[in-house]
């Protein structure tokens, strides 16, 4: 059974995906973008206030909902005042990727000592969705430590999907 998450963390910040590396031309060596060094840092000084006494050391799960800002279309009503779009939390498959979302956080989540590497995170659920009308983009994040084996994880898992494997 899963432990109560251990972290729960609401970051309001638009959320960015993980750029890839640049090269520099004279030496080739790799280094980040400085936008995402300034994404970086603000995200980490959010997160570092819940950081525990002692970073986790076994395996967690980590899951996130990263709620993009809204388009302005998506906020127009019609002629009898009503909006065009749902109000509440809409997917929307655009960019950023979700792999590159989750190892942004991933990677400040290091950065802060809420584990001791990122490999410890076995698994996790990743949402992308349009914020609300009425709300602003964020980060919401709960990491949680495992105590099932894989085995019951993963029937956990089908099992919550419907999956006829079981």
């Amino acid at each position: 059974m899963l432990r109560r998450p251990k972290i729960e963390v609401v970051c309001p910040m638009v959320p960015k995906g993980k750029p890839r590396p640049r090269f520099s031309r004279k030496s080739g060596v790799a280094y980040t973008p400085a936008e995402a060094k300034k994404w970086e840092a603000q995200c980490a000084a959010i997160l570092a206030q819940h950081t525990p006494l002692e970073p986790l050391d076994g395996p967690v799960i980590v899951d996130m909902l990263c709620v993009m800002p809204r388009p302005g279309f998506m906020r127009k009503k019609d002629r009898d005042g009503n909006y065009k779009f749902p109000t509440g939390l809409i997917f929307r498959p655009k960019k950023p990727d979700l792999d590159n979302l989750y190892k942004s956080v991933l990677d400040v989540g290091t950065m802060v000592r809420w584990w001791r590497d990122d490999c410890q995170v076995v698994s996790g659920t990743l949402l992308r969705a349009v914020a609300e009308i009425d709300r602003e983009p964020r980060i919401e994040i709960m990491v949680s430590e495992i105590v099932d084996s894989p085995e019951d994880l993963w029937r956990m898992t089908r099992k919550l999907r419907g999956s006829q494997l079981l």
